[in-house]
């Protein structure tokens, strides 16, 4: 498992692989991880004044190596050099807080304010509830602001202090999976390793996960703390709507502003819509809740068009 932060943490559960295979996988995984909380930063940073839920935000990825497998943990302690649960930064995304703070991927989290994170039990099977822990104490911090942070780089151990900003308060999961799928729950925006890495540019992966914020600020799904995750029921709307989509066409419209609003390419979604069509049959035919990826397409065509117009006029993107 590898444990990010877009302000919170994503979560990539890394399964074993033949051990001939297992660097690979992993130098691969964890490309795909920082890319997707590269992203998730810049979508959560650019439109926190749309979100409903805000967080102090340092902007970074992070993981430790207590999350990964018996077989691939010594891999990742000798190209991160991480200890037990104390938290690694996986990637420092541009611009950042973390990054503007010098930050650094490598540096391991030694203390808060002073205060020493725990290392942890030696372990023999994956486990995430450490490093949990250990991120609670960090955000706290930041929470309050500015937030003094001693770190090992290279074996020496130095103070940094980050000062955090405002950004969206959802943390980003990516799930190891097959499946070319993604989704929201009100808490969470999850994507799978297959979708992911079938986004061939970060703007095309920004227009899948700004299709899953846009489901959070429009407040198409709702959080209970106690009962977990309750997904809206968008039947009916869709078929009030006539079957082109409903709150899922919302989402399609405010997540490709959301995108813009980033700095990604809104040109994209369309041809992107068009490709995923053809290459999955399951969105090429409309579905109970989905119109067909040319109908969403061709929509998303004309929000294009929107956009630009504001683009030109100067206007703020807002949806």
């Amino acid at each position: 498992m590898i444990l990010a932060g877009c302000g919170g943490p994503i979560s990539t559960a890394i399964t074993d692989a033949p051990r001939s295979a297992a660097p690979l996988r992993l130098a691969a995984l964890n490309a795909l991880d920082a890319r997707v909380a590269r992203v998730a930063f810049r979508l959560s940073d650019a439109n926190a004044a749309l979100c409903p839920a805000i967080r102090q935000s340092a902007g970074w990825a992070l993981h430790a190596a207590s999350q990964y497998s018996e077989e691939l943990r010594p891999y990742a302690q000798a190209r991160f050099g991480l200890d037990g649960d104390l938290p690694g930064l996986l990637t420092v995304p541009a611009g950042s807080p973390a990054a503007i703070a010098g930050l650094q991927e490598g540096d391991l989290v030694l203390a808060v304010n002073g205060r020493a994170l725990a290392r942890g039990p030696d372990r023999r099977e994956a486990a995430f509830e450490g490093l949990a822990a250990n991120i609670a104490v960090i955000d706290r911090s930041l929470a309050n602001g500015s937030t003094q942070l001693t770190v090992r780089r290279n074996g020496a151990e130095i103070p940094i202090t980050v000062t955090p900003r405002r950004a969206c308060g959802y943390e980003v999961q990516l799930n190891p999976s097959d499946e070319l799928n993604a989704r929201a729950d009100g808490r969470r925006l999850f994507i799978s390793t297959a979708l992911a890495g079938f986004a061939e540019t970060d703007d095309e992966l920004a227009v899948i996960l700004g299709h899953e914020l846009a489901h959070h600020v429009l407040r198409h799904r709702v959080w209970n703390e106690s009962g977990g995750a309750a997904r809206r029921e968008n039947e009916s709307v869709w078929r009030a709507e006539g079957g082109e989509g409903g709150a899922e066409q919302q989402a399609d419209r405010v997540g490709l502003y959301l995108a813009a609003r980033a700095g990604y390419d809104p040109a994209v979604a369309a041809p992107f819509w068009r490709r995923f069509g053809a290459s999955n049959w399951r969105v090429r035919f409309p579905q109970i809740v989905h119109a067909s990826a040319e109908s969403r397409a061709r929509s998303l065509e004309a929000v294009r068009h929107e956009i630009e117009l504001k683009q030109r006029a100067g206007e703020n993107l807002v949806p």
